[in-house]
């Protein structure tokens, strides 16, 4: 059989009818492909800040701003490395197994190639920016870890595109544990920051190596493969979408990060970064719950459209409601701040600000989930692009004025932005995004803040009663109810409602 670019239902090709797992399969699969993604994001998320957390005491500020830079741009030349084809192949893959064979070849040395020109345009760029000696040095580095991530992004492709979470979930664990143990021994032995990057080099090259093992030794080649003749140009044109919109995604989590090392400064950077550390849990978070929920409503939209609205509706109220319980610790934030020393008071005005950008990078992630479900990436690409457009004009304008705070700001003013142009969208291409009771749920998100910043008790009571109430006036208002999970059980089994 001959097919040129990705699979597509206009294609030609003759598709075999998909595989009908049972009921009891589809839901444990479920099940099992969100707690792995789930479990290994919270560990990432909780070595990640210990780390970081190490390094702020012992290396100070100066140390933290340049480890921050480092993992900033190493997050952006990933992306870049994966020219849009993960989304690509585990949208399409989880609907036609037959071909991952081929797609995982021509993946791989698609990945490898770009990964050298990543690196050596990150190379060229650390000669032009003003970068210190010992930055530059990180940066060069740490490009050293492309190659070996390439092979672990396609690996990872296909495990996801095959609902085999739990293959991710293992490979991180160990990555990220290794990456925790290392590092922390290297600070404390009195290290430097060229050597925490050689450690994610290290890590890195495990990772790609533990994939390739553990690909070879599962089931996702079982079934017959098919060969596949393709086209760039075919390919391209399908991915294209896709790479924007996971370069764009990527500069929105990052681009605050790499514009402050360009105009504040390391020290700048560290403070913010202080702050951003305890954002990106959340945000981390919200990016892994939607990403292990896409190929699961990529199958529940072809085959169940009633099915997948009530699934988009349901997760979207209740990451909603997980994130808005963030109130509740807003008047303990410099008791939070605390924990990293001294010389980092000013984190805790930047994290008053960050803390509410994470509902509004809920409710973009979600409707960019949706687009790409419902093939729609441009549309995707014009609210992240926009977005990102905000962002890049802001933070050096706030910068300057406000220096860590300004740019806290401008991260919030571009979520505001880009969540407004995501719930247009929503309503325009009527996709699911029914939240019941939105004004009690932003009512109890207000009150919550209050309470956490006037109730005349120590820190830890405020936490205690204000989770209580939270809670409390949830379930009474009817925001949670037992009858939403009894949905959700018939809808992953795939019973009827």
């Amino acid at each position: 059989m001959k097919q040129t670019g990705p699979p597509s239902t206009t294609s030609g090709i003759a598709q075999p009818p998909p595989p009908s797992p049972t009921t009891q399969q589809t839901g444990r699969r479920i099940l099992v492909n969100t707690g792995a993604l789930a479990g290994s994001s919270v560990w990432r998320i909780v070595t990640s800040f210990i780390l970081q957390l190490v390094i702020a005491r012992q290396m100070g500020v100066m140390g933290l701003g340049q480890y921050t830079i480092a993992l900033a741009y190493l997050n952006v030349c990933q992306i870049l490395t994966e020219l849009g084809l993960p989304a690509l192949l585990v949208r399409d893959l989880a609907q036609m197994p037959w071909l991952r064979r081929s797609y995982f070849r021509i993946a791989l040395s698609i990945q490898l190639v770009a990964s050298l020109v990543v690196w050596a345009g990150l190379v060229m760029l650390t000669l032009v920016l003003p970068f210190s000696d010992t930055a530059r040095t990180i940066l060069w580095i740490v490009g050293a870890s492309l190659p070996f991530y390439a092979v672990t992004s396609v690996t990872q492709t296909l495990f996801q595109a095959g609902e085999r979470m739990e293959a991710v979930m293992g490979i991180e664990l160990l990555i990220n544990t290794l990456i925790l143990v290392f590092s922390v021994v290297i600070v404390f032995w009195g290290g430097t920051t060229p050597q925490l990057a050689i450690v994610l080099v290290v890590t890195q090259l495990i990772s790609a190596l533990l994939g390739l093992l553990l690909l070879q030794r599962s089931q996702l080649f079982a079934l017959p493969q098919e060969p596949l003749v393709w086209q760039w140009s075919t390919l391209w044109q399908q991915a294209g979408p896709f790479y924007g919109l996971a370069v764009a995604d990527v500069l929105l989590q990052r681009a605050d990060i790499v514009l402050l090392s360009i105009v504040g400064g390391e020290t700048i950077t560290g403070i913010y970064g202080a702050a951003y550390n305890l954002v990106r849990v959340a945000l981390k978070l919200v990016q892994n719950f939607w990403a292990a929920l896409y190929p699961t409503l990529s199958r529940l939209y072809r085959q169940t459209p009633q099915h997948y609205a009530r699934l988009c509706n349901f997760s979207l109220r209740y990451g909603l409601l997980c994130l808005l319980a963030a109130a509740i610790g807003t008047g303990v934030i410099e008791d939070v701040v605390a924990i990293y020393g001294p010389g980092y008071a000013e984190s805790a005005l930047v994290l008053e600000i960050l803390i509410w950008s994470a509902p509004f990078y809920l409710i973009e992630n979600y409707t960019q989930t949706l687009l790409m479900v419902e093939q729609r990436p441009l549309q995707s690409l014009f609210i992240t692009g926009l977005h990102l457009i905000t962002l890049i004009t802001l933070v050096p304008f706030f910068t300057p004025l406000l220096a860590a705070a300004g740019a806290a700001w401008a991260v919030l003013i571009a979520g505001g932005i880009g969540t407004l142009v995501s719930l247009w969208l929503l309503h325009w291409q009527q996709m699911p995004h029914n939240v019941a009771r939105p004004y009690v749920m932003a009512g109890l998100a207000l009150g919550s803040y209050l309470l956490s910043l006037y109730l005349p008790v120590g820190w830890p009571w405020r936490l205690l009663i204000g989770g209580l109430l939270y809670v409390g006036v949830a379930w009474w208002s009817g925001l949670i109810a037992q009858h939403d999970w009894q949905l959700v059980r018939r809808i992953v089994l795939n019973k009827a409602s």
